[in-house]
């Protein structure tokens, strides 16, 4: 029998986050979303192994929270999805799943002092070659906040200066971090909203004393053009940025590009492009990965090297919203080559697919596909993981549904190390509580 450590702490952190949530939204003028959920499922192959399958029943609560909230001096955006999951016949220990994200920002003094906060809490494999389970899986939490302050100098031109401290904890990794940065800039108002500025940031991270990584120095110089308006945004850097780790006396150096553009095509029509080539690190490579999934209750691929890694990222999102449709698309390509050690210098590629569609008032059904490439350095192993779902639902009334969904499973290898395939089915009861249906 393959037991999982104890999630004591992580319920109760959780827990918190959903009673912050809702107590935020009651408090102040606020959109707040919700949805409840209860399943049964079965796996045939629950332990994701080519011989010797062993089957599974599932039994999960799950929640899914979103706050929405935009005023003069309060911003805030909070979203929470997970599933507690009961493994009925013991092949693990109760398991929660999922994650949580919430941006905000107060403004104290007009719009000029404000303090700024940013959280992602989820999970990331813990060994990148062996498949997702619940014993190849970790909490992660990452915590950003600190205070920006806004100055004009003169009619066209504005001094920005920014001070954060972030906080990245693993529940099993012993890669516990701080991070101090700081951040000023100069921008000049070219035209109704377009700024140009240059900008220079300083990132110190520093490890727990457990932790045999060096401690790292990250800094960059660039020009930020930036342009918005009712339609979409526009952000480009280009620069240079430079990496110091230290006890090694080589420092590394390299070009700072970024591009961010979104654009609003039609209503409920959305597409959005991200590029760049920076240096990162895994705690920043598992925020992007979160920002960019479809859900949260995904474990995200990260491989989990302390030391940083020159990334050379791509991302393409589309996404659709309408009365009776909806369908989002992304496609992520990720290089990260690594500074000390090359073994787990790796090209992702993601591909993630969904489609949802009311038949009728009552019927609705759903498709959704996954597809991830992972080519390692080393030995040059490939590795492909594909899953399928299909979910057909009816509605009894606005408050309550159910459905049925099937999900395959499927990794191959190059090498013909972990290959597998998995069945899931499983049979959701969902309520929408009133408040949320207004």
């Amino acid at each position: 029998m393959n037991r999982y450590p104890s999630l004591c702490g992580s319920a109760k952190q959780w827990l918190l986050t959903g009673v912050c949530v809702l107590a935020a939204g009651s408090a102040f003028s606020a959109e707040l979303d919700a949805a409840f959920n209860t399943s049964i499922g079965r796996s045939d192959n629950i332990l994701r192994t080519e011989n010797n399958q062993v089957e599974e029943t599932m039994a999960t609560v799950g929640v899914e929270l979103a706050l929405l909230h935009g005023g003069p001096k309060l911003s805030a955006d909070v979203f929470v999805n997970a599933d507690y999951i009961d493994y009925i016949d013991d092949s693990f220990d109760s398991d929660l799943q999922g994650g949580a994200t919430a941006i905000a920002n107060y403004w104290f003094l007009g719009d000029r002092l404000g303090w700024n906060l940013q959280y992602n809490f989820g999970q990331q494999v813990f060994d990148p070659l062996a498949p997702v389970r619940p014993d190849n899986r970790e909490n992660v939490s990452y915590l950003t906040t600190g205070p920006t302050l806004e100055m004009p100098l003169g009619p066209r031109f504005e001094f920005t200066a920014s001070v954060d401290y972030s906080n990245t904890s693993y529940e099993i990794n012993p890669n516990d971090q701080q991070r101090y940065g700081g951040r000023v800039s100069i921008g000049r108002l070219m035209s109704a909203g377009r700024t140009l500025s240059l900008v220079s940031a300083q990132e110190r991270v520093e490890y727990d004393l457990n932790t045999r990584a060096p401690d790292f120095d990250s800094s960059g110089v660039f020009l930020r053009f930036e342009s918005a308006n009712t339609r979409g945004s526009f952000t480009f850097d280009l620069g240079v940025n430079k990496l110091e780790l230290d006890g090694v006396d080589r420092k590394s150096d390299g070009t700072l590009v970024r591009l961010d553009w979104t654009r609003m095509v039609s209503d409920g029509v959305e597409i959005s492009i991200g590029a760049g080539s920076r240096y990162s690190d895994q705690g920043d490579i598992f925020r992007f990965f979160q920002n960019a999934s479809f859900d949260l209750r995904e474990t995200e691929d990260v491989a989990g090297e302390q030391t940083p890694f020159r990334n050379n990222y791509g991302a393409v999102t589309f996404s659709l919203d309408k009365a009776r449709t909806a369908v989002d698309f992304v496609v992520i390509y990720n290089d990260e080559d690594y500074e000390l050690d090359s073994t787990f210098d790796r090209v992702v590629k993601q591909l993630n697919f969904l489609v949802s569609r009311d038949f009728t008032q009552s019927l609705f059904g759903e498709v959704g596909v996954n597809a991830s490439s992972r080519k390692f350095a080393l030995d040059d192993v490939d590795f492909r993981d594909t899953q399928y779902t299909l979910t057909l639902g009816y509605r009894f009334t606005e408050a309550i549904s159910t459905s049925l969904s099937y999900q395959y499973f499927e990794r191959s290898t190059s090498e013909g190390l972990s290959d597998f395939d998995e069945n899931r089915i499983f049979l959701r009861l969902s309520y929408v509580p009133r408040w949320s249906r207004q």
